[in-house]
């Protein structure tokens, strides 16, 4: 059988719900001979309401680079032999999940969801389902009770 994606993009998130997403995209990668491609996104925080003109806030690099070390230790432990790719980007994460998804020719984006329903979704969003609204390539969400 010929394989269906060649590379499939995993978001890590360090949680648990992205890591069992991960374990699936592995399983996917496995069976497709494809790669894996982790992003975590460093996220940037808007400047403050104030009255005072907006302080712009840049990537931290430290920080970044701390991300990208975490990144390859799980890829390392969580992928063995699969080949895998590992990004970090600063900003607001959905953007960047699609973004990388369009300028890497991603197959699959596979992630985890945090499951907040109510206050907390309208509050804090949901990543997942703004990457599952815009993606111009199929998404599969991992639902946190899916795992247990």
């Amino acid at each position: 059988m010929e394989p269906v994606f060649f590379r499939i993009l995993c978001p890590i998130d360090f949680e648990r719900d992205s890591m069992d997403a991960l374990a699936l995209a592995c399983r996917l990668a496995q069976q497709n001979s494809a790669t894996v491609c982790l992003l975590s996104v460093v996220a940037i925080p808007p400047p403050a309401a104030t009255a005072l003109p907006p302080v712009p806030i840049f990537p931290n690099p430290e920080f970044e680079e701390e991300t990208r070390r975490r990144l390859e230790a799980i890829a390392e432990e969580r992928l063995g032999g699969v080949s895998h790719e590992v990004f970090v980007a600063s900003g607001n994460a959905a953007h960047e999940i699609l973004k990388l998804a369009a300028e890497h020719k991603i197959d699959l984006i596979v992630m985890g969801t945090h499951g907040r329903t109510g206050v907390k979704h309208f509050l804090l969003g949901s990543v997942a389902e703004r990457v599952v609204r815009e993606s111009p390539v199929p998404v599969l969400t991992i639902h946190p009770k899916a795992a247990e």
